[in-house]
């Protein structure tokens, strides 16, 4: 939780850098400073399935340390840019180089972390101990907006980044410390042996129908929840124009909101009836939550004032939250000990819809306000959002999750069995019913 908490903070300072002191101070325009944001998310989904192939290969404790060291150096160099360079166009290109240096080390972050979960907690809790695992990293982007916000009103913002990375160094080296006697279920494979898929095996598994629907589904949760993390705050301070400290503290309440929903959505699916189907007991809380999100962030943006607006999206954050702990767990299920891969392409999945939203929303709330005005062509761009996130809960149906018994024996995938050896708990022979 710690780690993660870190990464989401790290990640969401350049947003409070960009909006309170890069775009006003040197002049950039909010569109290219979201291609800021965008290449920080491109890269990190570039590296998805290498970073999943390198977690089921060295382990994820390996992977996490590796990603540690790593954002201890780019977060330093994001603040080195504003120390060298006082020119728009200069510190813009140094930005997008090392933001997306970041984001390339940042990659194995979730997924790591749910492979952590999968080893070492019991299945019937897999989805409340992935649920607090989002939850952290809520609280890492909640308190960026206030704590970076403040090491920048205090320091400037590039050594505010300078800070985040002692900060990130010091979470790495208790990681490492805490986790030496980490140990993992019985099941896992034999040690010394490597567990990363084949080529064959990887096609297979990764051509999959439910790892490709979840993989979808995640897309498109992704590009409605990134709005809460890179444009809300813009949104409150520019479009309803409400003060910064205002917008600071609504965008705060609404992050928060998101992680009470993780936590309570992945104890809610955990406690779904075993009488249910296997796709039943997954699918009931991301389905019923990304649909009823859509529908509460649409009633927020007809809002007469932005206390409704900010109820309204709070209860939307929440609820598309609650989705986070049995869209993890479900993944790296479908994958066994193959998790780290199929937990790697679903957040690729998930992040090339992110990657889009950032840039894609101000993009598109420009193009509608030459025709209908800014309030209205932001609201607009904001509202196709909250549509493409209902339709991803369609997605589900065509997601077969294992059952527990299925997670630890030969399993047929589109077919054919692949052996105790190559155990894949995906494509249950109960799907052909």
């Amino acid at each position: 939780m710690l780690v993660v908490a870190c990464g989401h903070f790290n990640r969401i300072g350049i947003s409070v850098a960009g909006s309170e002191q890069i775009i006003p101070r040197y002049g950039i325009n909010p569109d290219k400073m979201g291609l800021i944001y965008s290449a920080f998310l491109l890269f990190y989904t570039l590296a998805m399935i290498p970073g999943g192939w390198l977690i089921d290969r060295f382990g994820a404790r390996i992977t996490l340390i590796v990603l540690g060291l790593g954002s201890t150096l780019f977060v330093a160099a994001t603040g080195s840019v504003g120390f060298v360079s006082s020119q728009a166009s200069t510190m813009w290109l140094g930005l997008l180089i090392v933001r997306s240096l970041l984001g390339l080390v940042n990659a194995p972050l979730h997924p790591a972390s749910a492979r952590m979960v999968f080893e070492l907690v019991p299945p019937n809790s897999r989805a409340f101990a992935n649920g607090l695992v989002t939850f952290a990293a809520c609280i890492g982007m909640a308190t960026a907006f206030y704590v970076f916000g403040t090491l920048i009103d205090l320091f400037d913002w590039p050594s505010a980044f300078l800070i985040a990375s002692l900060l990130t160094l010091l979470v790495t080296f208790l990681w490492t410390i805490a986790t030496r006697r980490s140990r993992v279920q019985e099941d896992d494979p034999k040690p010394g042996r490597s567990t990363t898929p084949d080529f064959s095996t990887m096609k297979r598994l990764l051509c999959s129908r439910s790892v490709v629907c979840i993989t979808l589904s995640y897309a498109a949760y992704g590009y409605f929840q990134y709005l809460f993390f890179y444009w809300i705050s813009y949104y409150f301070e520019t479009i309803q124009r409400q003060d910064r400290s205002v917008a600071r503290g609504y965008s705060t309440l609404i992050t928060l909101a998101m992680g009470v929903g993780m936590v309570n959505g992945g104890w809610l699916a955990d406690r779904v009836p075993s009488s249910f189907s296997p796709r039943m007991r997954r699918a009931l809380v991301p389905v019923l939550g990304m649909i009823a999100s859509g529908l509460m962030f649409e009633l927020g943006l007809l809002g007469p004032n932005a206390k409704f607006t900010l109820v309204a999206f709070g209860f939307a954050a929440a609820l598309v939250g609650a989705c986070e702990g049995a869209f993890w767990t479900t993944v790296v299920e479908l994958g066994g000990r193959y998790g780290g891969t199929t937990a790697g392409l679903m957040n690729m999945g998930g992040n090339a819809g992110g990657t889009l939203s950032p840039y894609v929303t101000p993009l598109m709330g420009s193009i509608f306000a030459g025709y209908y005005g800014s309030d209205l062509g932001w609201r607009l761009s904001l509202a196709i959002a909250g549509g493409i996130g209902v339709a991803g809960a369609a997605l589900w149906w065509g997601i077969d999750p294992p059952s527990q018994g299925e997670q630890s024996g030969p399993i047929r995938l589109d077919g054919q069995d692949l052996g105790a050896d190559e155990i894949i708990a995906t494509e249950p022979a109960h799907s052909q019913a």
